[in-house]
Order: structure tokens, then C-alpha cells, then sequence
């Protein structure tokens, strides 16, 4: 990115208190409005483009909806925080609470022009206090008993709110507005939502709540352009508007909740939900390619993940070197660096009792992401595992990425963290709630009953010179390659972000008893290319294209261009990340 991994951002040194602002889309002008729902019907851009902003930039992974009301937030005068916080709340009303939840969890990192600090918030789950014996928690094909076991304490709106506290400028309850308007006027069906009905239709009925949700288009199941109102959940919206997000805690909402939880055998109690509260920590750091990557604090995973990555490659020289998808040896070093951090403490002992003890190092995650951890084990990468098989956790989520007009940076991820709307079937006010416990049991084992559940979300922002250049928040269950690969081709391959967003996707192999597995989207990569893989000893598995969408990291970025200052996004016609500048 020559054009663009180097600028000038100028912040004002204060920040004028802005009044209310009137963000319904019933103001918004009538054909625009037709315009952005016909786009949201899409599940990608019309377009491979590049978005530009003189003043404000919005990209997210979904909702054209979402982004539009980020970008009137940015228009009359809120911060970055105020539209990321805007689009998250657009964005469950939009996705109907199916891949991203008000009852879900989010993490952000966030550059503050004014003071020149980058931040990190965790707002994930906290386990319940009661909940002592985790292993037994109901799976999700166990639909029969004690559903309410599989939740966990929300941290969505808790996290909105905290940041708004920081960093927000307009009035917190303006920012429902977009949600409220939608939520009561209603969400038409597209062809993706009414397959999420179709495929988890048995789990939502499950309860009279539940069925009584997934009517709400005026049938049994909802169909292609249908109009799917939740006037329940836009009462419970304009609650927290009201009385900000403790209604959801220690409010009627988190009274119902403890409610429905406890009469489906789970453990919950107000004591839970009063001592939530988002973790305001100090972001982890390393540097890269000349430049200074922060990531989540670290009471999370993603963050320690994302630096040890780009620590094996600098060893490695990964960024020295041609891109990967021009080169198999670049190919083969960068997927046995992505193993590596996947597979974590499963390195061989033999190295743990050598090359790292030797060095006064171990397998914690505060060792794994420093640079002498990685010059440590990189002579030992070709034979560091052993045949442990961990399964990954499913997530569905949204990212966001906001710079507004004083240079103010969010990258945000939130997530229901499970498949669609999960599999409990409760539903508490127009909100259905997760199971994500269900998926966790054996991280839950590990933990104090009541504590913070780390994540491996990894919203992330490159300074350069003391200033943000790139700022990436993904999705996806191969979210780690999807960021990793970004700041690689920005920083080591100095490629435009067109080509970088258009380049095929590293796909991680998450079958860790094949460890010389790879998995190559068909169609992307030339024989010459596959049989040099063969020859280096690795298995070659080709996966459709209809397939890699499943398996494979979705990005929102946002950058700022050296020459004018233009706040820039990609828009790719084959992926779900949406953007709009002003």
C-alpha cells in the first residue's frame, strides 16, 4: 500500500459536546432509503471497489442498513464510537438476532485522536457463579433438558454502552433510533434469512416464546420478502435507550432473563448479572514491518494469537519474501505458522523441554507472543506437533470498522458465538439467547465459576508513526489467516488493499491430526503450485466454492491515504464487507 500505509492524521485537541441528533431512517430521503434495502437483499456488494470518505468512512462485514445509519451518526457529528455503536445495534435488528445478539458478547480496540492512545474493551461472557461442573453442560444436539445451562451472562450491552461512556458524543439513547425504526417498521426477508428460518426452524419452536418470535412475518416459517416486525424487541430497545443498558442486567429484561434461565435448569441469578462489567485493559502490542500493531488486552486470546503469528513470520522472514499465493514455499512457511498458533500448547515436548526452557520460556500465551519465543521454536517448525485434535469453536459475528472526521478509529467485533440463534429456543423480550456454553465446556472447565471467557476475537489497529494506518476487525472461523494475511500483504508486501482483499483466502486446517493438510479454494491456485505443495510434503485438499464461505475469514478494514487524507475501505462483489465514506 505505497499510497496509503503512510499518512498524516491531523486530530483536533478537543472535541465540542454535540446535542441530540435524529438518526430515524424516516428522516433519511425516501429513494435513498429504497436504495440501501434493495442493496441489503444482496449478500455481497454489486461491486469489487474501493470506497472512499473525505470526512468519515464506515466498513462492515453485513448491512448495508447498519453501515447507511453509521454514516448519518458520522454526518451529524458523532464519533466513531457513536456509528460503531449505532451499526452494531442496526446490525442484530437487521440479522433478526440470528448470527449477532443483544444478549451476545464484543470486543473492541480503539484509537482516541484527542490523547493518541489505543484502548482495549472485552466485553465477552462471563460463566455463571453456580455453574460448577461445566463438562456436563447439554450439548447442542441435546435439546431435551436443562437448555438454560447452555447460556452465559451477555456482554453485548454492557460493552456499547461502556464505550459510548468513553468515547461517544451524541446522546446514548439517539443511537437506537435506527434499530427502533426498523425493529417496529420490520426486516424484509432475503433469500439468506429465510434459509437461517428453514435450517433452524426445530430449535426456535422449541418454546412458546420461540414460536411466537419466529411468526412475527405473519407465518409458521418466514419467507423470501416477507416483512419480519419485532415490536416486543423494540420495546425492549427503547428501555435500554431509556435507562441505558443496566435494564438488561439488573432491569426487568435481566430479571426475565434470570427468570427463563433458571426454569430451563441454568444457573443464573441477578448476583451474575449485577457484578457484570466490560474489562478497560491495556492493549497488547509488538512491532511489525516498521510498524506497531495493537490487539486486544489480555484477557482475551485473539490478541496474544494475532502477535505470535506476525512474530513467526518477521523470524521467518515471511515478510521479506514474495505473497503467498505467488510462491508455495511462501504458502508452505505462512500455513505452518498459522498451525502453529492454532495449535498452541500441542507443540512437541521436546521443544517445550529444550528449546523453550532452555530460554527461560514456556507454553503460556504471555511467552507465545514475544519474539524470543519465536526465535526459539521456529529451527523446530517442521516437526513441533503432536497429533492432538482440537475442535474449533462455531462463530457468527459482524465486523466493524469506523475512522471518523477527527481521526477517532473503532474496530469492533460482536457475535451471538454460536449457530444461528443457537439452539436453546428461549427468547426473552424479542431476544433470543445463545448457547454458546454448550460450545465451550472444555474452556469453562479451566475457568473460576463467574469469570471472564476468553475469546479469540481480534480487532486490530497499525500505527505508524504514532498515527493508525490500517485498522481490521474479522469474522469467520478462520479469523486469525484473514487478519494476519491483511497485515502481511500491507506491511511486507506493500500491495494496495484491492489486491489484497481479491487475493485467495488462506483457509486453516483445523483437522490438527493431519498436520501436513492444507486446504486451497478450487479454482485459485495453478497445478504448477499444487504439485510443489505435493513435492514439500503436504496434502492437498481442494474445497468448492461454495464451501469456502463457511470456512474462511471475512474482514472489514479501513485505512487513510497519504496524499488527501481520504478515509478508504474495500468492497469485494465476492465477500460479505460492506462500506461507505462521506
Amino acid at each position: 500500500m505505497k499510497s496509503i500505509l503512510l499518512f498524516a492524521l491531523i486530530a483536533f485537541a478537543t472535541v465540542a459536546v454535540v446535542s441530540a441528533a435524529d438518526l430515524s431512517p424516516a428522516k433519511w430521503p425516501e429513494e435513498e432509503r429504497v436504495r440501501i434495502e434493495s442493496l441489503e437483499q444482496q449478500p455481497y456488494p454489486p461491486a469489487t471497489k474501493l470506497v472512499e470518505g473525505q470526512s468519515g468512512l464506515v466498513s462492515a462485514t453485513i448491512s448495508p442498513i447498519a453501515i447507511r445509519a453509521g454514516i448519518e451518526v458520522l454526518k451529524q457529528g458523532g464519533s466513531a464510537a457513536d456509528a460503531a455503536a449505532t451499526v452494531a445495534l442496526t446490525q442484530v435488528t437487521t440479522a433478526l438476532g440470528s448470527y449477532v445478539s443483544y444478549a451476545g458478547m464484543m470486543q473492541l480496540t480503539y484509537y482516541e485522536a484527542k490523547t493518541g492512545k489505543v484502548y482495549s474493551m472485552n466485553a465477552g461472557w462471563n460463566s455463571y457463579l453456580g455453574e460448577t461442573d461445566p463438562k456436563t453442560i447439554p450439548t447442542a444436539a441435546e435439546l431435551d433438558a436443562e437448555q438454560g445451562r447452555k447460556t452465559l451472562v451477555p456482554g453485548f450491552m454492557a460493552g456499547i454502552e461502556s464505550m459510548h461512556r468513553r468515547f461517544g458524543k451524541l446522546p446514548f439513547a439517539d443511537l437506537f433510533a435506527p434499530a427502533i425504526w426498523y425493529s417496529e417498521s420490520g426486516i424484509t426477508i432475503t433469500r439468506p434469512l429465510e434459509h437461517f428460518f428453514s435450517s433452524r426452524q426445530k430449535f426456535l419452536i422449541r418454546t412458546p416464546e420461540g414460536r411466537a418470535f419466529i411468526r412475527q412475518a405473519g407465518s409458521p416459517l418466514p419467507s423470501f420478502g416477507a416483512r419480519f416486525a419485532q415490536p416486543e424487541l423494540a420495546a425492549t430497545l427503547r428501555a435500554v435507550a431509556q435507562h441505558g443498558a443496566q435494564y438488561m442486567y439488573t432491569g426487568e429484561w435481566g430479571e426475565k432473563f434470570v427468570a427463563a434461565v433458571q426454569r430451563e435448569g441454568g444457573k443464573a441469578t441477578l448476583d451474575d448479572m449485577k457484578r457484570y462489567q466490560p474489562i478497560w485493559e491495556e492493549p497488547l502490542s509488538t512491532g511489525f514491518a516498521g510498524h506497531t500493531i495493537y490487539g486486544p488486552g489480555p484477557s482475551t486470546q485473539g490478541g496474544y494469537d494475532v502477535l505470535e503469528a506476525l512474530n513467526l513470520i518477521e523470524e521467518l522472514k515471511i515478510d521479506q519474501r514474495n505473497p503467498y499465493w505467488k510462491d508455495p514455499d511462501v504458502f508452505q512457511d505462512l500455513s505452518r505458522v498459522l498451525e502453529l498458533v492454532a495449535i498452541g500448547p500441542y507443540i512437541h515436548s521436546y521443544v517445550a523441554d529444550n528449546a523453550l526452557k532452555t530460554n527461560g520460556l514456556h507454553l503460556s500465551l504471555q511467552d507465545r507472543a514475544t519474539k524470543p519465543y519465536a526465535k526459539a521454536v521456529i529451527p523446530f517448525i517442521k516437526w513441533l506437533f503432536n497429533t492432538a485434535k482440537k475442535t474449533p469453536a462455531n462463530n457468527h459475528s459482524d465486523a466493524i470498522v469506523v475512522i471518523d472526521r477527527w481521526g477517532n478509529v473503532a474496530a469492533l467485533t460482536h457475535t451471538i458465538n454460536t449457530v444461528l440463534w443457537g439452539t436453546t429456543g428461549m427468547v426473552v423480550g424479542g431476544v433470543p439467547l445463545s448457547d454458546a456454553a454448550c460450545l465451550q465446556q472444555q474452556k469453562l472447565e479451566t475457568l473460576a465459576p463467574g469469570a471472564r471467557v476468553p475469546n479469540e476475537i481480534a480487532p486490530i489497529i497499525a500505527m505508524t508513526d504514532g498515527k493508525p494506518c490500517l485498522a481490521i476487525s474479522s469474522i469467520g472461523s478462520a479469523l486469525l489467516p484473514e487478519t494476519v494475511r491483511i497485515l502481511l500483504g500491507s506491511f511486507g508486501n506493500h500491495l494496495d488493499a484491492l489486491s489484497i482483499v481479491a487475493a485467495p483466502p488462506l483457509l486453516l486446517n483445523f483437522d490438527y491430526a493431519k498436520r501436513d493438510m492444507v486446504q486451497v479454494p478450487e479454482g485459485k491456485y495453478d497445478q504448477d503450485f499444487l504439485t510443489h505443495l505435493g513435492t514439500a510434503g503436504f496434502t492437498v485438499q481442494k474445497k468448492p466454492m461454495q464451501e469456502v464461505g463457511g470456512i474462511k475469514g471475512t474482514a472489514a478494514i479501513g485505512l487513510i491515504a497519504d496524499a488527501n487524507g481520504a478515509r478508504q475501505s474495500v468492497e469485494n462483489s465476492g465477500l460479505y464487507n460492506f462500506a461507505e465514506g462521506y
